[in-house]
C-alpha cells in the first residue's frame, strides 16, 4: 500500500523502534510526503536527534529519504488553492493536495484530515487495524 504521510508520521519514522517503522517494514508500505516537510523537520533538529540513533541531522534525513519519497511542490501546485476550503488547518493543505494528485490515502494522527472527504485518511491506530 502507498500513503501520503504528514510530519507527525515522519517524526515517528525517525525513531527506529517506532510503530510507524514496524508498519512500514512489516507491510512494505510505500510512503510519500511533500518536500517542504523536510524544512518542517529541520526546525526540530535537536529534538529529533535526541529521539533517534543518528549522530547528525544529515544522516537522519538520509535515512528518511530511504523510507519516504519527497515530492516537489511543482507536482501538485495547481491543487493547493482548491484545498483551502477543504480543511481547516492551512498547514495540512499541502498534504491533502499531494494525496489528491496521486489519489492516495493520508496517514496522519492529525484530526483535521477527518474533516475532508476528498481522500481517505488513517491514524496509526486505524492503519494497524486495517493491515492486521
Amino acid at each position: 500500500m502507498k500513503f501520503v504521510v504528514d510530519a507527525n508520521v515522519l517524526f515517528a519514522l525517525v525513531k527506529s523502534s517506532s510503530v510507524a517503522n514496524e508498519l512500514l517494514f512489516k507491510h512494505s508500505l510505500k510512503l510519500i510526503a511533500p518536500d517542504f516537510a523536510l524544512i518542517e523537520l529541520s526546525k526540530y533538529k535537536k529534538e529529533l536527534l535526541k529521539k533517534s540513533d543518528f549522530k547528525t541531522f544529515k544522516s537522519l534525513i538520509s535515512s528518511l529519504k530511504q523510507k519516504v519519497i519527497f515530492v516537489d511542490i511543482s507536482e501538485y501546485k495547481e491543487l493547493l488553492k482548491k484545498m483551502l476550503s477543504e480543511i481547516s488547518d492551512p498547514k495540512d493543505i499541502t498534504y491533502l493536495a499531494l494525496a489528491l494528485k496521486f489519489k492516495l490515502p493520508i496517514w496522519s494522527n492529525d484530526k483535521h484530515f477527518k474533516e475532508q472527504s476528498l481522500v481517505d485518511s488513517f491514524t496509526t491506530k486505524e492503519l494497524i487495524e486495517l493491515l492486521n
